[in-house]
């Protein structure tokens, strides 16, 4: 099941769960900054310790070196809006 929460900034995508094992649940959403032209990053997300394991580019290649190192930046200023999206997403899905 694919959820999706969108808003004027940003458009996170909720992917797969990763464990079957309750206590080690993970969650794989990717999240695409709109107003960037930089690539989308993928986010692994522990909900019980609510912290993200983390963080990759699927496709990262020579030419988008430059622009991968911006997203990263970019959501190091957005990951705690973006964990209270991720937190909100696992419990309504």
């Amino acid at each position: 099941m694919e959820a999706l929460y969108e808003n004027r900034k940003l458009k996170v995508t909720y992917c797969e769960e990763c464990s079957d094992d309750i206590k080690n649940k993970t969650y794989i959403f990717n999240i695409d900054i709109k107003d960037f032209d930089t690539p989308t990053i993928n986010v692994e997300y522990d909900d019980n310790d609510k912290v993200i394991l983390r963080t990759w580019i699927e496709n990262e290649d020579e030419e988008n070196g430059p622009k991968g190192h911006v997203i990263y930046k970019l959501f190091s200023l957005i990951e705690f809006e973006v964990c209270k999206i991720m937190q909100f997403m696992i419990r309504h899905v």
